[in-house]
């Protein structure tokens, strides 16, 4: 204790013996909390606000324009004749016309598309999945016995 920088209380100036102003400590504590809870509060209902306006905007039947726009313009390709190119005369047809052409070839058989059906191969154990690494590990087989092939001996 021989520091000069540090000073001691002298003996007549004693210590503080007064009691903590305990009503505006929790005058202090009991604000804090009052403030956090607010926050906390706020956040929710704003969250809760923000939520239910998307909500109600996306369930609510009024369509967006752009979603409008795309389905007006998918009306137009399934429903209405267009052409697609006039040069090559290629045209659209409404899919119920379509159809009915469809319909009406298969039954005079000239459809120039194979339509006959075969039966389905079973699928052996493992699924597709099985196959497709069946595959890969000979794949890799062959190429390691391709590598470590010796070449023949010259003469």
């Amino acid at each position: 204790m021989d520091n000069p920088n540090i000073q001691l209380p002298r003996p007549e100036e004693g210590f503080d013996r007064h009691e903590p102003k305990s009503g505006l400590i929790a005058l202090v504590s009991g604000s804090v909390i009052v403030v956090l809870v607010g926050m906390i509060v706020g956040v929710y209902w704003l969250y809760m606000v923000a939520y239910e306006k998307v909500e109600f905007e996306q369930y609510s039947g009024v369509a967006s324009k752009d979603l409008q726009a795309i389905q007006e313009r998918e009306d137009a390709h399934l429903y209405k004749y267009s052409y697609i190119d006039k040069e090559k005369g290629l045209v659209r047809l409404p899919i119920d016309r379509a159809m009915e052409l469809l319909v009406a070839e298969t039954e005079a058989g000239k459809v120039f598309y194979n339509t006959t059906a075969y039966p389905a191969k079973p699928e052996p154990p493992g699924g597709a999945a099985g196959d497709a690494l069946k595959a890969a590990d000979a794949q890799n087989e062959s190429a390691t016995t391709t590598k470590n092939a010796v070449p023949p001996a010259q003469n």
